[in-house]
């Protein structure tokens, strides 16, 4: 074996050696330009020879880019990765990238890359400000990544004729989403950007540019925010959909002019009244419209139903991995915080907060003797008409909602320092819109926080048993849940209240008792300046985000 190993490396230096002597008195340049050439060479290389394939692709990574033609062989490499054709024009100032439904147009000069421009389907072709700084600076795999996300927006396998109907069904369902996210509404948010996103009909739409489909923020937390303040460079954090289309396994009606009027009509929900889809206005298609959910949104089974009910379409055709909710939405959280903990069933979590404090959660589901709810991971939404983008972001924003209270409850950091644990909560996840956080106070009573969420712009709280709390104090925690969305803010919310109370009881039955004191036990205690009734307000209410930011939401 080491015989054969020798003679191998014998036979290697030989060769080199007669490589060397060869090109030893050729230029570089020469030697470079042949390199080139047979890089450039269409290469239709069999399984066996993609080792073949990967040098010549790592020759091209390491190819320094120092002059026109070096562009151009980078361009035409990156054409040939992404299946798009490629050809320079007879003057050598313009190089072309190609598919059926549009081209990337590069204007070169002596100087290097002028100006980048991309042209659509029956559109005017527009410089492309991101795409000519990558080319600047060198960085062509992020061209290349970036040329194979606009090449997916027509990766609907079908002929020419049909791609250019489905992308301008494409346009007109954008057209009709950009009118209703413009109609006049009245503001329920002080921060414009939140309102949009969370009361908005269509969410925050950003209009596609660039290569870039058009994208709808449709949902944000108090903890989505504080990462946005301290990631000024990043355009959002949030729950983002993706408009786009794709292959549909059966024909679907998709409209082919806006179906709104000029001016519009508003019906009772404040949405448009659409025109009746028909032989005029549409077409039957293989495809459908889509919303791409980035992150992907882990749904219970219930608004999995709803969707597909109001769509008429299955959200995804090649089926739904099912797991129970709990398990997937919490083994999900931690895993894209880089966790290395796991969630089980019964396992207690400790919650970090101001003020050296702790508290203890334990998530579980219902206790009522039925099988718990089953959830799955969404990444996409099939639908075929505008009016369902609505009603879908708002089960969408419904959902995110409920994982937001959920995932509260779990810590993604480990103490640094020694804290003192004051609360014990056990929560339980008693339906997609329903959750309890069982207690015992400082008086050993063993209580009870019930949550409603009606939708993420309205949730209840209900403190049992009654005596511990009143209208005013439950009003208060619903207003520091919604705004907040942290149960572990809420709960030391409702922990001083309750201490506040108990203090306050204890110091009219000492005054009771004294000579001279009135003996009425109807004898009310003084009612707060803060207006809010029998219990004073707690600071949350003026620094909500800041609790939120130190306490459940790292």
């Amino acid at each position: 074996m080491d015989r054969k190993n020798g003679d191998r490396q014998g036979r290697d230096r030989s060769l080199f050696s007669q490589l060397r002597h060869k090109y030893e008195k050729r230029p570089w340049k020469e030697t470079l330009k042949l390199v080139r050439r047979c890089m450039d060479k269409p290469i239709y290389a069999p399984e066996s020879n993609k080792v073949a394939l990967n040098c010549l692709e790592r020759l091209s990574g390491a190819l320094k880019v120092s002059s026109v033609s070096a562009v151009v062989s980078k361009l035409e490499t990156i054409a040939r990765e992404r299946g798009l054709g490629s050809h320079l024009s007879p003057a050598g100032t313009e190089c072309f990238l190609t598919s059926d439904m549009f081209y990337v147009e590069v204007l070169l000069s002596e100087e290097g890359v002028q100006d980048v421009k991309v042209a659509q389907h029956k559109e005017t072709p527009m410089s492309c400000a991101t795409l000519l700084n990558l080319l600047r600076l060198n960085k062509f795999k992020d061209f290349s990544m970036k040329l194979e996300r606009l090449h997916s927006l027509y990766d609907i396998p079908a002929d020419n004729e049909t791609k250019v109907k489905v992308y301008t069904a494409l346009q007109c369902l954008e057209k009709d989403l950009l009118k209703i996210s413009n109609l006049p509404r009245s503001l329920s948010d002080h921060n414009p950007h939140v309102d949009t996103v969370l009361n908005g009909r269509t969410g925050k739409i950003i209009e596609r540019k660039e290569g870039n489909p058009m994208s709808i923020e449709y949902y944000l937390c108090p903890n989505d925010l504080l990462k946005e303040k301290s990631h000024a460079d990043q355009c959002t954090l949030g729950h983002v959909a993706l408009v786009t289309a794709w292959t549909s396994s059966s024909p679907q009606r998709l409209p082919m002019s806006s179906l709104i009027s000029q001016p519009p009509e508003i019906d009772a929900h404040g949405l448009p009244v659409f025109t009746t889809l028909g032989e005029d206005n549409s077409a039957i298609l293989p495809a459908s419209f889509v919303l791409k959910l980035s992150p992907p949104l882990p749904v219970t089974s219930s608004f999995v139903r709803r969707i597909e009910h109001l769509t008429g379409m299955a959200i995804s055709e090649s089926g739904l991995q099912w797991k129970p909710f709990l398990q997937l939405l919490l083994g999900t959280f931690l895993q894209e915080n880089d966790c290395r903990e796991s969630w089980e069933m019964g396992v207690a979590h400790f919650v970090m907060l101001p003020e050296n404090r702790m508290h203890s959660y334990i998530v579980s589901g219902p206790t009522d003797g039925t099988a718990g709810l089953e959830g799955t991971l969404v990444l996409n939404v099939a639908f075929t008409h505008p009016a369902h983008v609505p009603k879908i972001l708002e089960l969408l924003r419904h959902q995110s909602a409920l994982n937001a209270l959920l995932t509260s409850c779990i810590p993604t950091q480990k103490p640094t320092q020694e804290y003192v644990l004051d609360l014990h909560c056990e929560v339980i996840l008693q339906s997609d819109s329903n959750i309890n956080i069982s207690f015992v106070t400082d008086s050993d009573y063993l209580a009870l926080l019930v949550v409603n969420l009606e939708s993420c712009r309205k949730i209840s709280c209900r403190v049992f048993p009654p005596m511990l709390a009143d209208p005013s104090a439950e009003e208060h925690l619903s207003q520091v849940l919604t705004k907040c969305m942290s149960l572990p803010v809420t709960m030391r919310a409702l922990c001083r209240r309750l201490r506040k109370k108990s203090t306050l009881t204890d110091s009219l039955e000492v005054t009771s008792t004294r000579p001279g004191a009135s003996e009425t036990p109807e004898t009310s205690p003084p009612v707060s300046s803060e207006g809010n009734g029998l219990l004073p307000v707690p600071e949350e209410a003026g620094n909500i985000s800041a609790d939120a930011s130190s306490a459940a939401l790292p």
